[in-house]
């Protein structure tokens, strides 16, 4: 299995593959700015709740949008899955 550095730990590729953020899908299908992304994330620093939900709750996204964005990811998630099946 192929290895890269990420904050000087060893990850597997497979599971670099596999994360896709919600924010990042999010921008992709301009449903957020990267300034709204950053805020979110900013805003994660002091609480313990999902970039989903805490976008929800800053208003940057509907329950609808974030819905929507759960489903792209778990879709993205099975699309690398398939693959690295296929490959290995």
């Amino acid at each position: 299995m192929l290895f890269q550095k990420s904050n000087q730990q060893e990850v597997p590729l497979a599971i670099q593959l596999r994360v896709q953020p919600i924010g990042e899908i999010a921008v992709q299908h301009g449903l957020l700015t990267t300034e709204q992304v950053v805020r979110v994330c900013e805003e994660q620093k002091h609480c313990q709740v999902f970039f989903g939900e805490l976008a929800k709750k800053l208003g940057f996204l509907t329950a609808e949008q974030l819905e929507f964005l759960i489903q792209a990811q778990q879709q993205h998630d099975q699309i690398v899955d398939e693959a690295l099946i296929q490959c290995c």
